[in-house]
C-alpha cells in the first residue's frame, strides 16, 4: 500500500468520523418539542403581579408543568423578569414552583430602564 493510498483512507476515515461527531452533537436535545434561544425561557411578572410564560398567562402552581409541556428541560435556564414592586413572597413562590419541577437554573432580573439626563444651557 502506497503512502498516497494510506492518506486517502485516513482522509475518508476522518471525514466519516467528523460527520458522525457533528451529527451526534447537533442532534442532542432533539427530544424537546421546541428549541429555545440560548437554552433560555422567559417568565414575566407584570407590574400588576400577573405571570406569563413565553407570552401566555400562567398560574404559579402550573408553571413547572407548562414549562415541561413546551419542551423545557432541567438544563433550560429560566429567566424571570420582575419589576421592583414584585414581592419577595411571590419570588419565593415562583422559585418553589420551578424547583418542584426540577428546574434549578433560574435567574431573576429587572427590566432595563433608560435614564435620560439633560444639561441646562448655561447663561453666560
Amino acid at each position: 500500500m502506497t503512502i498516497k493510498t494510506k492518506l486517502q483512507k485516513l482522509f475518508i476515515f476522518y471525514s466519516i468520523a467528523g460527520c458522525l461527531i457533528f451529527t451526534m452533537i447537533s442532534t442532542q436535545g432533539c427530544s424537546a418539542s421546541r428549541n429555545f434561544p440560548n437554552n433560555t425561557v422567559q417568565v414575566v411578572v407584570s407590574i400588576d403581579q400577573k405571570i406569563t410564560l413565553e407570552g401566555q398567562p400562567v398560574q404559579i402552581a402550573d408553571l413547572a408543568s407548562k414549562l415541561k409541556s413546551i419542551g423545557a428541560t432541567p438544563n433550560t435556564i429560566i429567566r424571570v423578569l420582575i419589576h421592583k414592586n414584585t414581592s419577595t413572597e411571590m419570588m419565593k413562590d415562583i422559585s418553589r414552583s420551578l424547583a418542584s419541577g426540577g428546574y434549578r437554573k433560574m435567574v431573576f432580573t429587572q427590566p432595563k430602564q433608560a435614564e435620560v439626563f439633560s444639561k441646562e444651557p448655561s447663561n453666560k
